[in-house]
Parts: structure tokens; C-alpha cells; sequence
């Protein structure tokens, strides 16, 4: 015990001398990129100086300090009590520091280890000795112990779990698949996948995006089965983001694909850890991000736009029969419109004489060109979409329903509109949230727009033109390096076999070709499969 007092002493004398070392931190403050540059002061006093020039008392900065081992030794305790669990903080850290004997010999310098693996009962403990290291745990829920004549602090774990339940997903319903959706919680939400897919292949790797947010960026892929050239690619990406702040997975997905004018989407955004625990087996790589209930699949083939997880649950008869359904909604959506404009504009001739005298009495009074009226109410189904759902649940519905049934039914009344017009625009607009991803809906609206003034401008030239245009650029688009048409072109005839159509399971063998080169077989033995 001797050896122990006479450090302690020691230390003890030091804390005066440096004790106007601190004062002159608060005095004259820094600026918090200097934290980058220090390392962690040996006495208690200059260590809360110095992050309360920092953050300041403002941000609920909370510093104390205590005696240990019978007053032989000091230790402070710094926390931030909006982002911690005040519980964790006086039962697992306070008493037990404070109701420590020192019955035992001791070294000063191991102080450090006997409170992280004897006193301090929490799992997640860290020892830093940087100061940048100390700020970041502070801001992010963590408890940071100093000790008094020791260049080292340690950060405890004691985030306060504020985070919203895992609930049903919204956006993405299902009949048969899971009712469990991601949360802001980029923790809870790496569970959620690991869970699904139990085995130490699965690869987790952590990036901090963002000068001021530093932003926690989670990049999933399978080793052995991923596509490594595409893991790397993604890696490079992530790492050449130089930005002050990501908001969430939609911003961070901009920054790292690549012709991001393109209007289609070239990831996919889900709520869903059932869909990213499957695609990471067929050799997709997935990226969570803090503060976003959102994942980030990639990358995306045009044929993924036309897939659920419902699909994998139903009859295959049942499944493939619904990606049709999904593909012509997408059709329809897009080319009704435009359809309608060049047969009644320039080429009445090709639809049959009784549908042509309908749709010619059903205009008779009408003032606007067929372009404009078309045009003018696809804007109007926009609008109307949009501001049911800027308003709060029910309200929203009901507004949008109202709206849709009211203006419709006065425009054709007054005779501002046709009443063809009105049920060719209402099923181009329903058909475009029969797409099962959400990020493919304003796309083929947009196309809905542009086909319309192409048919309207040169008929049913100009249609088959802008699908010609479309199917070019379609071709161009490449996802993260690799084809956006995969596996239609390139054709692999065995991911065909999972894409417009779905075949027995049983059958479908093989993982993505052009993703998968060490690991192909997804059923069965390889050797069998040959």
C-alpha cells in the first residue's frame, strides 16, 4: 500500500502546479479543431478546461469529480446528459468507483485496467489517449473517466436508447413476408440482418462520412460471393466523400453513383432487412446508414424494379403472373398517355371508327388541344398526389380523394375536359404505384411527360422514337460497374430465370452471374448442378 500512497501523494502535489494550466484553457478558448491535435492532459482540471472551451456548458456539459480508494487516487467524470442514461451513470460507473477499497497494491500507471476490467461494469469500455477520440464520445452518448496524473481516459458506453421501435414497414407492405422494418438506429438495424443471416461471412465495415455530422456509414457484403470488384468500388466511393454533413441514405446514395442525371434509379432504397439479408446471398452489397430507416442495395438491375419479397412466399405461377402485372403498370404508366395523344391528335386512323366517335363526341366543346388537356391534368393527378402526402395520415387521404373525385368530375361538367381523358390519366396514375419500388415511380412519370410531348409533337413517329431513346439510354446506364439491363443484356439465361418471370426455386440454381465468380450455386451440390 506504500508504493500506492506515495504515488498518489505525488500526484496529488503536480495538481497544484498545473492547476493555473487549466484556468488559462477556460480563459482562452479553442477552437474545436484543435482537439485533432491533443492528447488527453494528466490532471482532471485541465481535461474539463479544455472540453469546456470545446463544447461549452450550453449543450448540457456535465463534469464531476470523485475520490477513490479511500481518497488514495481521483478520477473525473465528463457526460453530456441529454445523450446519456443517467441510471447507467450512477449504478455502474459512480458506485462502484466510489465504494472501491484499497485493500490491495496497486500501480498508478494500471489504474487505467483495474477500472475497466474490475470497477466500471459496463461491456462497451475504450481506452483513448486522443483528444478528437474523447469530444466524438462525449457527442455520441458516451461516459468519458479521467484519471488524475494519467495521459489516458476511458469511454463508457452508456447511450440513452431514444430510438422509435421497430414497426411494421410503410412503404414496402407485404401480404406473407416480414412485418419488421429498419429504425434510425444503425446498431438495432445491423441486428436485424445479422440475425437473418448467422454465419462469419457476413462483412461489416464502418466508415464516418461527413467534416461535421460524422455521419456512421455501414457498408454489408458476403465474402466469398460478392462481386469483389464491385465491393472495392463502393469502398472508394464511400472514402472520397468529402461533404460537412449526410442527412441520410438518399443523400449519401447521390454521392456515390455514378450519372447521377440519369432519372432511373440505379440502387435501391428498402425498409426491409428480409430483402437486404436475401440480396447480400445473392452477391449484392447493402449500405446502412445512422439516422435513416433506409438501406442502400446495390447494385440495381432494371428487372429488381418489379420484384417483392411476397414473390418468394406465393405459388411461382402466382409470383410470375404479378411481375407481368407490375412490368405492364410500369408500361402504362409511362406510354397510356402518350398512346392516347398520338391517336388523337395525328393518328385517328388507327384505333377502330366507334372508339374514335366516342372519343370525338366526348371532346365536342372542348377548348384545350389534346396536348395541353393531357398534360395539364397529369400535373394536377401530381399535385394532388403530393399534397396528400404533405398532410398529416387521414387528412391526407381524405384531401386527395375529394380533390381527385371534385376536379374531375366538374372539369368533364363544365366541359374544360373530356371524360376519355380523364380515365386515361387516372389509370396511367394508379399504375404507376403498382411498381414495387418507390424510387421508380417519379421515373415513369417523368417518361409520362416526356412521351406525351413527343407524341404530341410527331404523332406515333415520335412515340416510337422517344422508346427508342429511352431503350438507348436504358442500355448505357451502368449500376456501381455493372450493366443496368443485366441479365436481358448481357443475356445470362440463368438469371433470367429471376427476373420478369420467376421460375420453381428448385430451379433457380445459380446466383447472378455477373455478380457471384467464387461461390455460383445458390441450391444444391455444384458438382450435381453441372
Amino acid at each position: 500500500m506504500k508504493k500506492y500512497e506515495k504515488k498518489a501523494i505525488k500526484l496529488t502535489n503536480k495538481k497544484g502546479d498545473k492547476k493555473q494550466k487549466a484556468v488559462d484553457i477556460k480563459n482562452n478558448p479553442v477552437r474545436p479543431s484543435e482537439a485533432q491535435n491533443r492528447i488527453v492532459f494528466t490532471t482532471i482540471d485541465d481535461n474539463f478546461g479544455f472540453l469546456t472551451s470545446i463544447l461549452g456548458e450550453s449543450i448540457g456539459l456535465t463534469q464531476t469529480k470523485y475520490d477513490i480508494f479511500e481518497g488514495n487516487a481521483q478520477v473525473g467524470i465528463s457526460y453530456i446528459q441529454n445523450n446519456i442514461d443517467m441510471n447507467m451513470i450512477s449504478s455502474y460507473i459512480v458506485k462502484p468507483l466510489i465504494k472501491c477499497k484499497a485493500d490491495f497494491l496497486i500501480d498508478a500507471n494500471q489504474l487505467p485496467v483495474i477500472l475497466q476490467s474490475k470497477l466500471i461494469h459496463v461491456p462497451d469500455v475504450t481506452k483513448s489517449k486522443e483528444m478528437n477520440q474523447i469530444v466524438s464520445g462525449l457527442l455520441t452518448g458516451y461516459a468519458i473517466v479521467f484519471l488524475e496524473g494519467i495521459s489516458e481516459a476511458l469511454l463508457v458506453g452508456c447511450k440513452k436508447a431514444d430510438f422509435r421501435a421497430v414497426e411494421a414497414p410503410n412503404n414496402e407492405v407485404t401480404v406473407l413476408a416480414s412485418m419488421d422494418s429498419f429504425t434510425e438506429d444503425l446498431e438495432t438495424n445491423c441486428s436485424m440482418v445479422s440475425r437473418r443471416l448467422v454465419t462469419p461471412d457476413l462483412h461489416f465495415e464502418e466508415y464516418k462520412v461527413g467534416k461535421l455530422s460524422n455521419t456512421k456509414v455501414m457498408l454489408l457484403w458476403f465474402d466469398g460471393i460478392s462481386n469483389q470488384k464491385v465491393v472495392e468500388e463502393i469502398q472508394r466511393r464511400i472514402s472520397d466523400i468529402d461533404i460537412d454533413n449526410i442527412d441520410g441514405i438518399g443523400e449519401l446514395a447521390e454521392l456515390i453513383v455514378e450519372k447521377p442525371l440519369s432519372i432511373f434509379p440505379k440502387y435501391r432504397q428498402t425498409q426491409r432487412p428480409d430483402l437486404v439479408a436475401r440480396k447480400l446471398t445473392e452477391g449484392y452489397t447493402a449500405i446502412l446508414c445512422s439516422n435513416s430507416p433506409f438501406a442502400l442495395i446495390a447494385p440495381l438491375f432494371f428487372v429488381d424494379n418489379f420484384k417483392t419479397m411476397d414473390d418468394y412466399s406465393e405459388n411461382f405461377f402466382i409470383s410470375s403472373f404479378l411481375r407481368l402485372v407490375r412490368v405492364l403498370a410500369f408500361l402504362l404508366s409511362a406510354f397510356l398517355s402518350a398512346l392516347y395523344v398520338s391517336f388523337v391528335t395525328y393518328n385517328q386512323s388507327i384505333i377502330p371508327s366507334t372508339l374514335a366517335t366516342n372519343i370525338a363526341t366526348g371532346r365536342d366543346g372542348v377548348p384545350l388541344p389534346t396536348i395541353v388537356e393531357v398534360l395539364l391534368l397529369s400535373l394536377i393527378i401530381s399535385i394532388i398526389r403530393e399534397a396528400s402526402l404533405r398532410l398529416p395520415g387521414s387528412v391526407g387521404y381524405f384531401i386527395g380523394s375529394l380533390a381527385a373525385v371534385v376536379i374531375g368530375q366538374s372539369a368533364v361538367t363544365a366541359g374544360y375536359v373530356s371524360a376519355s381523358v380523364i380515365i386515361v390519366i387516372a389509370v396511367s396514375a394508379i399504375s404507376s404505384y403498382a411498381i414495387s419500388t418507390t424510387t421508380m415511380v417519379y421515373p415513369a412519370r417523368l417518361i409520362n411527360y416526356f412521351m406525351i410531348i413527343m407524341a404530341g409533337t410527331f404523332g406515333i413517329f415520335g412515340l416510337f422514337n422517344g422508346i427508342i431513346l429511352i431503350s438507348l439510354h436504358l442500355v448505357s446506364i451502368r449500376s456501381f460497374g455493372m450493366p443496368y439491363m443485366y441479365p436481358l443484356i448481357p443475356f445470362d439465361k440463368e438469371a433470367v430465370k429471376d427476373s420478369i418471370i420467376r421460375a420453381p426455386l428448385a430451379n433457380i440454381k445459380k446466383r447472378p452471374g455477373i455478380l457471384v465468380h467464387n461461390n455460383p450455386y445458390r441450391t444444391g451440390n455444384s458438382s450435381k448442378s453441372k
